[in-house]
């Protein structure tokens, strides 16, 4: 996707947007080249999941994540920590498909608001899995490219099934 330059306009109409697909989706990101506009811009909004603990630290200070939900992130740059786990993950754009992806516990996050400020988080928790998930989608990589290749066979007929049903657009 395409890096943008905030703050304009087109950012905050198409933030709306990504919001209230994300919502209606009842999703907790979205990205937008998941909605077929390949530009750096994506949110999540965990506020719905309790049993999933997230943390967050802005400027190096630990902060409340519910207060900066919805969060949107523009060109983001994302340094990994070794430490990993996997949990399953689904994604609004493989409806009904859910399967384990190993990601860093923690991360660290440079990103522009849609303000253009230049700002840095760090993640733990839910909130470091769903940015690297959404920033995956930035880059052009998808949950299931994350996936063992032992789990794509397990999940090749539910993938067969999407295919079928949506099949890609030219």
């Amino acid at each position: 996707a395409t890096p943008v330059l905030p703050p304009d306009p087109k950012l905050n109409e198409l933030s709306r947007v990504l919001e209230n697909t994300m919502r209606e989706a009842e999703g907790i990101g979205l990205a937008a080249p998941q909605i077929g506009i390949s530009l750096q811009i994506a949110v999540v909004d965990l506020r719905k999941i309790e049993k999933r603990p997230s943390t967050m630290e802005l400027g190096g200070k630990p902060v409340d994540w519910r207060v900066h939900m919805p969060l949107f992130f523009c060109n983001p740059v994302v340094t990994l920590t070794r430490r990993r786990d996997e949990e399953d993950e689904g994604c609004l754009s493989f409806p009904n498909l859910h399967g384990p992806v190993r990601r860093s516990l923690r991360i660290q996050m440079d990103y522009q608001d849609l303000k253009g400020n230049r700002l840095t988080l760090a993640a733990g928790g839910l909130l470091a899995r769903a940015l690297q998930h959404e920033v995956d989608h930035l880059m052009g990589i998808l949950f299931i490219d994350r996936m063992s290749p032992d789990t794509r066979r397990t999940l090749a007929p539910e993938l067969e099934t999407l295919q079928r049903l949506y099949p890609a657009r030219s």
